[in-house]
């Protein structure tokens, strides 16, 4: 049985992955706000981020690297690749393809950096003090799922 904490109304709970996941609702509808005007939304972002990021991984590479697994990556890909983000070619492996951002997804991205870092100070004013030491975390809790 979960027990409640008298926060945010109540819906608090002593539950790190519950309030995590809370929280990660919250950030991304700020982020999405933000990102309106670019056309992109912050899940698409985040992919779209790996994608310029690391041209000509594979879907495994990226997995890893954005502690995803590929199957949902898979699926963010094929959305990407419709909208012309992204393109896929073929890999020195035949059986992997290996994911660039097209002119067209390098372009949106950079529209919505600013807007990206618009909405970074929104929350990290509103986090105060321990919005980097809260990165920190969030990172090193990440981790594990990169293995």
């Amino acid at each position: 049985m979960m027990k409640a904490i008298a926060t945010h109304g109540g819906r608090g709970f002593e539950c790190l992955c519950g309030n995590a996941r809370m929280a990660a609702r919250a950030l991304t509808s700020i982020y999405d706000e933000a990102l309106q005007p670019s056309g992109l939304r912050a899940t698409q972002l985040a992919v779209l981020w790996a994608v310029v990021a690391l041209p000509g991984s594979t879907v495994k590479s990226l997995a890893r690297a954005i502690a995803m697994d590929a199957t949902t990556l898979t699926r963010n890909l094929r959305l990407l690749q419709r909208d012309q983000l992204i393109e896929a070619t073929e890999g020195a492996d035949r059986r992997e393809r290996e994911i660039h951002a097209s002119v067209r997804g390098r372009r949106a991205f950079a529209k919505a950096m600013p807007l990206w870092e618009a909405a970074q100070k929104k929350v990290e004013r509103s986090a105060g003090r321990e919005a980097r030491e809260m990165n920190r975390v969030l990172l090193a809790l990440s981790r594990p799922a990169r293995h």
